[in-house]
């Protein structure tokens, strides 16, 4: 259980970091630079020590997840954090994504959603409502916070489908008798999402240089603090987050408990963003959040909880 609880604290970490950059770098510079610095980072760990498990095969699908979880879903979280600050970014990215998954695996490999799970989204969306009130001040967010929320809720999306795809790689690994590893599959999404988000700041920044503007690439203020936080960002999720999530999987023996306590990442994100953001929740936020997180628990959660009312 540890390992699924320093999960939880690094992700809401990697999301405080994430949303200083966002407003130093700008969004887009910010994922890109932080997803560089990942790919390394990750890049010689499997260098040295999972050499082994990188495959061709694996490797499509999990470029293929990279493209649409690192790549789309980061890009939108990034420009997310911009506009919402970190606490409702999560919130909207980790609720809405099984929800997405859901839907992905019923449009794509066909598993239907039984009543009980269509409820509990239900709940989430309920509860996501409620939560989703602007109280970030504005001297930490920048642009429409409409547009915040449709990024968040993309963000979601991209990191929903993109763990469908993904498990579609591990299947496809374990027929083929391959060997994986976390870490390896977290490098080889990782790779796709800085190709993914380079081509976005290519496209952008030669269309603003056609229209002469120049707001994708502004000037960073190089001082020491904003490149701790960039660093922070880079290790804090991709890094560490993702090797004690897989560490959390391998040695607790339900994973639905893993994912049940790293749903509660937009809980404790919360005395975070506050200290950190200055985003004092209000009361109804609090409960909508509460509301929200339980849904998600509930849903990653419920067949097991079935099999032990049976058992």
């Amino acid at each position: 259980m540890t390992g699924a609880i320093l999960t939880t604290f690094f992700f809401a970490v990697s999301a405080i970091c994430g949303q200083r950059i966002a407003i130093s770098f700008g969004g887009l510079r910010g994922n890109l630079l932080r997803l560089i610095l990942s790919t390394l980072a990750l890049g010689l760990i499997v260098l040295f020590a999972f050499r082994d498990t990188l495959a061709w095969p694996t490797f499509s699908w999990l470029f293929v997840s990279g493209l649409i979880g690192f790549g789309f879903g980061d890009v939108a979280l990034f420009l997310a954090y911009e506009r919402l600050g970190s606490r409702l970014t999560i919130l909207l990215n980790l609720c809405m994504a099984p929800i997405f998954a859901a839907l992905a695996e019923w449009l794509w490999l066909g598993n239907a959603i039984p009543l009980i799970p269509l409820l509990a989204m239900g709940v989430i969306l309920f509860g996501v409502v409620l939560a989703i009130r602007p109280t970030t001040p504005a001297s930490n967010r920048r642009g429409s916070f409409r547009w915040g929320v449709a990024f968040g809720i993309c963000a979601g999306l991209g990191q929903g489908t993109g763990a469908v795809v993904s498990r579609k790689a591990q299947e496809l690994g374990e027929s083929l008798g391959l060997q994986t590893h976390g870490i390896a599959e977290a490098f080889q999404r990782v790779l796709a999402g800085l190709v993914f988000a380079a081509i976005v700041v290519w496209i952008r920044s030669r269309i603003e240089h056609r229209h002469g503007k120049a707001t994708v690439l502004p000037k960073v203020r190089r001082n020491r603090t904003d490149w701790y936080w960039l660093v922070g960002a880079a290790l804090a999720g991709p890094v560490i987050g993702v090797s004690l999530f897989q560490w959390a999987l391998a040695t607790m023996e339900r994973s639905a408990l893993v994912l049940a306590i790293v749903a509660t990442t937009p809980i404790v994100l919360m005395p975070m963003a506050w200290w950190s953001e200055k985003d004092r929740p209000t009361l109804l936020s609090v409960i909508g959040a509460l509301i929200a997180v339980a849904g998600v628990i509930y849903l990653n959660t419920s067949d097991w909880l079935a099999e032990l009312i049976r058992a």
